[in-house]
């Protein structure tokens, strides 16, 4: 196929769910079709799309009046809090003239993971996709509360035409510190309800309270608690023999929140937070769904530094819950076989929905195998709502809907993988937790 030059360029139209633009050098005025006195209107682009979004929110985009039969570029520009620019893109074939981008066939040849093009084969809306492929890093990537993408139809002498629209990020600055003399973390009050279901949300052994993602559960009605259980004061400085009944403290403590409608409180972790989730949810009652992201059905030992302290992570009635030694993806084939039976969390006391989420590449440690441990004792056990979805290509890092994902690749998995992994967990998780009660 081709790729058909424009005689001139087009620019934007203006804003709404269809924006108008042609080939003139010229806006057009906003009555579709109409150019304008001495106006070439072989080509007239029209866009639909929604005017906002949330940023966790997919959403599509038609376009109309593109060339036939030929391939063009779709672009995506947009800024992060600090105002830097990046974008992404992909070349897609026009068909009829007539494209929705989550159908669209993208065409691509580009082998370097890090060029900014969007891949073939990636089963991602390309409206979102484009955002995760762009060239800029996620570890220095800071979300504005609002920004306003620019979507392009380029070919390789012009512009085509343009449209923007808005995205919504939560707002990670709006949590509350918790009033407690004994806890340390951060509430998101639900953002457009007066109460909500209460989540406590479990970091890993990063020690970084997971902000973000409380932030984006308060968006969809919930009460969530990014709840740090190591690493600040009063709390110990190791992730070692960190009580269990810490967490128990939380779950009550967030039931006393006027917020909080329901009795049940639903738990979500990750990595080692994971880990943490499903064994606070087998001792304890009151506990509602657990999603455990890259975490582990088995108990490890403690760290301090990234050393390891040789005795269990966590304690239960003061006495060290049993665990094996961590040795990190060969931790499963080094465990002696009558420690690894004992540090095997009985999972089958968890009274709700279990999920689980891996990454078949982790590289950290094998939470696949980590985490089918706990899904074989829930099936052995007759547990009747329980899932374990296994990325493939994916490692350890789960990433929020939607922002750039270079640099997830950091433990294992290819960029393709941990997209679809951040595309496809996310329903899966809110589908989970809804059934809070």
């Amino acid at each position: 196929m081709s790729r058909l030059p424009p005689t001139r360029r087009a620019i934007l139209a203006g804003a709404g769910s269809a924006v108008t633009a042609s080939l003139a050098g010229c806006a057009l005025t906003g009555d579709e079709g109409s150019g304008g006195d001495g106006v070439d209107e072989e080509f007239i682009l029209t866009f639909h799309h929604p005017e906002t979004v949330r940023s966790d929110e997919p959403f599509d985009m038609t376009i109309e009046g593109l060339p036939a039969n030929t391939e063009v570029d779709v672009v995506v520009e947009s800024a992060d809090a600090e105002g830097t620019i990046f974008d992404g893109r992909a070349t897609i074939r026009t068909d009829d003239g007539t494209v929705t981008l989550s159908e669209a066939t993208v065409v691509s040849d580009r082998t370097d993971a890090l060029s900014g093009t969007v891949p073939e084969g990636v089963e991602v809306p390309l409206t979102v996709a484009l955002v995760q492929f762009a060239e800029q890093s996620l570890h220095f990537y800071t979300p504005p509360r609002e920004s306003t993408p620019t979507y392009r139809v380029e070919t390789d002498e012009g512009v085509l035409g343009e449209t923007k629209l808005t995205r919504r990020f939560p707002d990670v600055s709006a949590g509350i510190e918790l009033d407690h003399p004994d806890l340390v973390g951060w509430v998101y009050e639900p953002v457009d309800s007066q109460s909500g279901p209460g989540v406590l949300l479990l970091h890993g052994s990063g020690g970084s309270p997971m902000r973000t993602t409380a932030a984006l559960l308060a968006e969809h009605g919930y009460t969530a608690v990014a709840l740090q259980y190591f690493d600040a004061p009063p709390l110990s400085e190791a992730l070692s023999e960190v009580p269990l009944a810490y967490i128990e403290t939380a779950a009550e403590f967030l039931r006393t929140f006027e917020t909080v409608g329901s009795e049940q409180i639903g738990l979500y972790g990750g990595s080692r937070g994971g880990e943490l989730a499903l064994l606070a949810a087998s001792t304890f009652d009151g506990f509602g769904p657990v999603v455990s992201v890259a975490g582990s059905g088995v108990v490890f030992e403690g760290s301090d530094n990234g050393l390891p302290t040789n005795t269990s992570t966590w304690t239960h009635d003061g006495e060290p819950v049993p665990y094996i030694p961590f040795r990190g993806v060969d931790s499963l084939e080094m465990a002696d076989e009558a420690d690894l039976q004992r540090a095997t969390i009985p999972v089958e006391g968890i009274d709700d929905r279990v999920l689980l989420l891996s990454g078949a590449d982790d590289t950290l440690w094998p939470s696949a195998a980590l985490q089918q441990i706990a899904a074989d004792r829930l099936a052995e056990h007759g547990h009747s709502e329980f899932e374990h979805v296994v990325y493939e290509q994916t490692g350890h890092y789960f990433i929020e809907p939607y922002v750039p994902i270079m640099g997830a690749t950091e433990h294992g998995g290819e960029l393709a993988g941990c997209a679809i992994a951040s595309h496809d967990h996310w329903p899966k998780v809110l589908e989970t937790l809804s059934s809070l009660k």
